[in-house]
């Protein structure tokens, strides 16, 4: 095992300075290729280059007519659509700094973060954004809040028409690549969220950096669909990527539409968090249990997981090949059409994927590239790449990029794509930068003899038996989610004589579990504590033990009867559960596992 590592010199960066310059060139060298594509009724209608391009620059204007300065702060809370880009572009352009909010905020959490950030205008999807906005406007800074959806974007543009085409021009020059482009509120698993202050420096070079790592691997031929919360930096830098690279993005309207919008799409790459191909597993799995193949289906994730690992050892046996080679026309070609039937390359961060599910997704002809980062790091500092690809690893460093693994096992890192520090919190910063300049990550992982690092867990999760034994939940919480049947996953065990787990149920795939079993209308509350329900969890939680010792391993397990809820702060946006409130939400159920 390695404990320092660095990634190459970044060849051929360009001349990129800011986040527009990339924009601005390909709307003036292919003005009429397409560069967004949203959804209008049943179809997905491209905009080019030019039009996004004149757009941003009359939003621009209007933002200037509104009083914006330059380094003041623009709030913008909504759900990923092409006037999030748009806002956040001409925000940009004016020399001004984007502060994104989840368009699921509680107006608690919106008022922090209007407040912290002195955000001086606020754009909102929806009316019903506003009216949660407006409640706590009179204790922020806030003067003036826009709704997207009843043309607050049209009103501002028509009141910049006024504006002097010079002072856009000088506002646009005076960009630099020291300057502020956004600060990024993190999703606040452990505590009150923090400010991120990226750069456009920061930004643009990770932009060039992920370019690097794929070496040509994608180009204006690409598609990519968006639909995770461009609030999160891995959805902005992706489209910040497809922006510098030419490739079109479609904007999902939601998550629930994506199986009939990758169909429409037909994207060639997407980026998502684990739990979305978790998903699309167990949706196959389920459908196949459903219709009576499930045997057939099981037979047919063995055969790819199989043929994976044997072709990225370098030899495939004869037998693997023929099975191969019959479930690839009987059952991946299906599985593949899920993602509309041209994805070949997919991009996954946020949290472990695992091997076993990584290279399912490859036998079936979907290549998954798992990175790594941090909203501190613009995001990413390792990544998969065409050329260096090894499941359950989450890749090597990116160019210009260093690594070191502390001796208590934690992640430091250093690069250019680093930020400087929290916003308005100088205490937080000094917390996570050492004497030498290394960022902390607060996650715990390896590095092996060819470079590639493995995440491991957090830090701060590390759960400490009343044994003295170390346990990292993170793999664990991996194998339980495997099953179809689970949702989420929490592993316990703090202080406790052994490690439990509560677990949450997929409701989807329980509604045909239930119908098969003869309850029909059944809820999950209806059978939590049922023999069957548990003997089917039971089987996850023996294949999670397997990969553990015994001191590590679940000895006790709950099913609760609902699923972890945005609704009561449980799950961020992106699905990561907050453990803290996880366990205050149920500490009776908690304490009942062991005897409280």
């Amino acid at each position: 095992m390695q404990t320092d590592v660095s990634g190459p010199p970044l060849a051929g960066v360009s001349e990129a300075n800011h986040l527009l310059t990339s924009v601005q060139r390909h709307a003036a060298e292919s003005p009429d290729r397409a560069m967004v594509s949203v959804r209008v009724g049943d179809t997905f209608v491209d905009r080019s280059a030019a039009e996004v391009w004149d757009r941003v620059e009359r939003l621009a204007k209007g933002l200037i007519a509104a009083g914006v300065q330059a380094g003041d702060r623009v709030g913008l809370m909504s759900a990923t659509r092409v006037e999030w880009v748009e806002v956040d572009l001409a925000t940009n352009m004016v020399g001004a700094v984007t502060v994104p909010i989840y368009e699921t905020s509680s107006p608690d959490q919106i008022g922090w973060i209007l407040s912290d950030s002195e955000a001086v205008i606020l754009f909102v999807e929806t009316e019903e954004m506003a009216a949660a906005a407006r409640a706590i406007e009179a204790e922020t800074a806030c003067r003036e809040i826009l709704v997207i959806g009843t043309g607050g974007i049209e009103e501002l543009i028509e009141r910049g028409r006024a504006v002097d085409r010079s002072q856009l021009d000088d506002r646009f020059g005076a960009i630099s690549g020291d300057d502020i482009a956004t600060v990024i509120y993190t999703s606040g698993t452990t505590g009150r969220p923090k400010g991120c202050v990226l750069t456009h420096g920061n930004l643009t070079v990770n932009v060039e950096q992920v370019t690097d790592a794929l070496a040509g691997a994608v180009d204006p031929s690409d598609t990519a669909l968006l639909f995770l919360p461009l609030a999160h930096v891995l959805t902005k830098t992706t489209a910040l990527f497809c922006l510098a690279t030419g490739v079109r993005i479609a904007f999902g309207t939601s998550i629930a539409n994506l199986p009939e919008e990758f169909a429409m799409v037909r994207p060639t790459l997407i980026a998502a968090v684990p739990r979305i191909f978790e998903k699309v597993f167990s949706k196959a799995q389920q459908t196949a249990e459903a219709d009576g193949k499930g045997r057939i289906f099981d037979r047919a994730a063995a055969t790819a997981i199989r043929w994976s690992r044997q072709r990225a050892a370098g030899a495939v046996t004869p037998l693997t090949r023929a099975e191969h080679w019959v479930f690839d026309r009987l059952v991946y070609g299906k599985l593949s059409a899920a993602f509309g039937g041209e994805l070949r390359m997919a991009f996954s961060g946020g949290g472990p994927l695992g091997e076993r599910l990584t290279s399912f997704f490859d036998g079936i002809g979907v290549r998954i590239y798992e990175g790594y980062g941090l909203t501190e790091t613009s995001p990413l500092v390792t990544i998969n790449r065409t050329d260096a690809w090894q499941p359950g690893s989450v890749g090597r460093a990116v160019a210009d990029t260093s690594i070191r693994i502390d001796t208590d096992g934690e992640v430091l890192v250093k690069g250019p794509q680093v930020f400087a520090g929290y916003w308005h919190n100088d205490a937080a910063t000094a917390e996570v930068f050492d004497e030498e300049g290394w960022f902390h990550t607060g996650d715990i992982g390896t590095i092996d003899e060819d470079g590639f690092l493995r995440i491991t867990g957090r830090k701060k999760e590390l759960i400490v038996t009343a044994a003295g034994k170390n346990v990292a939940p993170a793999p664990l919480e991996d194998r339980l989610r495997s099953h179809n049947l689970v949702s989420q996953a929490m592993v316990v065990g703090d202080a406790k004589p052994f490690i439990a787990a509560l677990v949450t149920i997929d409701e989807e795939s329980f509604a045909d579990w239930a119908n098969d079993r003869g309850h029909r209308g059944a809820t999950v509350a209806d059978l939590a504590t049922s023999d069957e329900l548990r003997e089917e969890i039971r089987e996850a939680v023996d294949e999670a033990n397997a990969s553990v010792s015994r001191a590590e391993s679940i000895r006790e397990f709950v099913i609760l009867p609902a699923d972890f809820s945005l609704d009561r702060n449980e799950i961020t946006p992106t699905l990561k559960v907050r453990r803290a409130v996880v366990a205050e939400n149920h500490h009776d159920t908690i304490e009942a596992i062991y005897g409280g």
